[in-house]
């Protein structure tokens, strides 16, 4: 993968405090506390890539800073699941608040096991289906041309979400992939991970993944989409609507129809990684019931 050091990214997300600094050792043990598997081989665990792929901030207004990072986990080097561990200001504890935000990659089903102490739960009911990028040039032979490639592919693709006081929300595709995987053993020959961003932060908001595949002696490049936001999405590729995912009874704050998507608070902590309290989401309260903590 190619990627900017970390200590860059960490910049660019600092509101200035160091907060980012501060919170990245709380959000790797939160992504190392998973195991995850897909189903055909539930006790070999996926790889988690402990460097974020991606660092972000959202400042919704002054004083208040939602900040978090993005790491994905690997099956045979190909992104399986993508999560962002991110927080924000709790003013009644004198915290920050850490939610967990999920999406499945993989084209099967994944099982997961939450960390020890988490009142919540992520469990996807399907794999993430691929569809054929119709009109797309064949995939070059060399990985510095695919690349290429997938950045003018991606680039076709535009996105808009409207959220929940109605008010549309265009989004900004990121030029840079948050993941490339030219050598994935297994699956696909060539892929790249992007997102879309608002265009206001650096908040991923929709997930697109583009993979150069094989299959009956032909390659073709697919694409799919993925939702990472609490906005209804919509996405257009050469101004023609290829993906939607409207919020309603089964599409919620907290999960997707299929459970690819999950999103909830787990925890109130301080910057020194004290627990001052427990958090679970229910589709009634989705900011969360908050519980005595148990690891002081």
């Amino acid at each position: 993968m190619t990627a900017l050091p970390l200590i860059l990214l960490l910049a660019a997300a600092d509101p200035g405090d160091g907060l980012a600094k501060k919170m990245l050792p709380i959000y790797l043990k939160d992504a190392e506390g998973y195991s995850l598997a897909v189903e055909s081989a539930p006790k070999k665990a996926l790889e988690l890539k402990k460097e974020p792929v991606f660092e972000w901030s959202d400042s919704a207004r002054e004083g208040f800073t939602t900040q978090g990072v993005v790491f994905v986990w690997l099956r045979a080097g190909r992104p399986a699941a993508i999560g962002s561990i991110y927080s924000e200001p709790e003013e009644r504890l004198k915290g920050r608040k850490v939610y967990h935000e999920f999406h499945a990659l993989d084209a099967e089903k994944l099982l997961v096991t939450p960390p020890k102490g988490t009142l919540n739960e992520w469990k996807p009911e399907a794999g993430l289906v691929r569809k054929e990028l119709l009109d797309a040039p064949a995939p070059a032979d060399t990985a510095a041309a695919r690349l290429l490639q997938m950045k003018k592919l991606a680039a076709e693709f535009t996105g808009h979400g409207i959220d929940q006081q109605k008010k549309r929300v265009d989004m900004r595709l990121l030029p840079t992939p948050l993941y490339r995987y030219p050598t994935a053993k297994t699956g696909v020959i060539d892929g790249a991970l992007f997102t879309l961003v608002a265009t206001a932060g650096t908040d991923p908001e929709i997930l697109l993944l583009i993979e150069a595949k094989e299959e009956k002696g032909k390659v073709r490049w697919e694409f799919a989409c993925g939702r990472f936001s609490d906005k209804s999405l919509y996405v257009q590729r050469k101004e023609k609507e290829v993906w939607a995912l409207a919020r309603g009874e089964t599409n919620t704050w907290l999960r997707d129809p299929q459970h690819l998507f999950r999103v909830y608070p787990d925890r109130v902590v301080t910057l020194e990684g004290k627990v001052l309290a427990r958090c679970r989401a229910t589709e009634t309260a989705w900011w969360g019931d908050y519980f005595p903590a148990e690891d002081k």
